[in-house]
């Protein structure tokens, strides 16, 4: 099954121009995520991209059922599935893979794009995690490339699903595997609120500009 998007973009778009690539978490839709990067100062085209799998009320990449097919089979192939969306996106609607390429994810969508960012470190400049969490084989699947994308980790101090010392962990892997990361703690549960919306937007802004500190 193919994946539904919406897409928005500028008028004028470059090899320069960023496009940011929105993964929701499980049973929502691509409309989830379509407004939190807000208003940038910079031109960018944003791909709202939507689960292929139905899931309660709405959509979810890949059903999380371990129990007869491991997780790296099932991450790595929805990985290569929405890789070759993309691949086939960008020859319709006109865009280059030279372009600079981020992810924003919420969720399971933040455990893809966080996949994403380290195994496809040649395409892609960085992303937002938004409670999101490390699968352990990824670990193991480093690519010991000179290119190193850049984190937005943004984690819940109140977050039942996964919990605080998960995101502390996933923060220090990548610094210590040389990623630059910014990451920070907020008093929310399994969510998003306003203070981290606008460090996110802070974040995206610095990245679509080239300031991001490395």
């Amino acid at each position: 099954m193919t994946y539904l998007y919406h897409i928005k973009r500028p008028e004028t778009v470059t090899e320069e121009t960023p496009i940011l690539v929105t993964l929701h978490g499980m049973g929502s839709n691509y409309h989830d995520l379509s407004a939190i990067a807000g208003k940038q100062s910079a031109d960018y085209i944003q791909i709202d991209v939507q689960g292929n799998r139905p899931w309660q009320s709405g959509y979810t990449y890949y059903v999380p059922n371990f129990s007869s097919v491991p997780e790296e089979h099932v991450i790595l192939e929805t990985l290569d599935a929405l890789m070759q969306f993309l691949k086939e996106t960008y020859q319709k609607e006109k865009l280059s893979e030279n372009q600079p390429l981020y992810f924003l994810g919420f969720s399971q969508g933040a455990i893809l794009s966080l996949c994403l960012g380290i195994l496809y470190p040649q395409r892609v400049s960085g992303a937002v995690i938004l409670s999101g969490r490390l699968p352990q084989f990824v670990t193991e699947k480093l690519d010991q490339t000179s290119a190193k994308p850049s984190f937005f980790i943004g984690q819940g101090q109140f977050d039942p699903l996964f919990p605080l010392p998960i995101g502390r962990a996933l923060h220090q892997f990548l610094t210590e595997n040389g990623y630059a990361t910014f990451y920070h703690e907020y008093a929310t549960s399994h969510g998003v609120n306003g203070e981290e919306l606008v460090a996110v937007q802070q974040w995206l802004t610095s990245a679509f500009n080239g300031k991001l500190q490395s």
